[in-house]
């Protein structure tokens, strides 16, 4: 569940967003090309994963609490909550064109 943080960057490059989820919730984040996702857990337990064309789990990480955890790649990543989480999300977009 997102809930906006800061609206004053609301339809620029940024989005802040807060990151609350109960145990066994998933999330799918879907970036594309040129995005960037940071994702900061504050309180409780998380993965992330992503697949792989040929494997089940290309990518299995459990970020720390205030660690950010930086999401680059294109593709689809799951984020399931182990215990209640809260954090922060912070999606950077691509630059559309030149003058942004």
């Amino acid at each position: 569940m997102h809930f906006d943080l800061l609206n004053l960057f609301r339809g620029l490059r940024h989005d802040f967003d807060l990151l609350a989820m109960l145990r066994g919730e998933n999330h799918m984040e879907v970036l594309p090309e040129g995005h960037v996702a940071i994702v900061v857990i504050v309180r409780g337990i998380a993965t992330i994963s992503r697949p792989r064309a040929a494997t089940p789990v290309g990518l299995h990480i459990t970020p720390r609490r205030y660690e950010p955890v930086f999401l680059t790649t294109p593709g689809t990543y799951c984020v399931t909550a182990r215990d209640h989480v809260v954090g922060i999300r912070v999606l950077r977009r691509a630059k559309v064109n030149a003058y942004e």
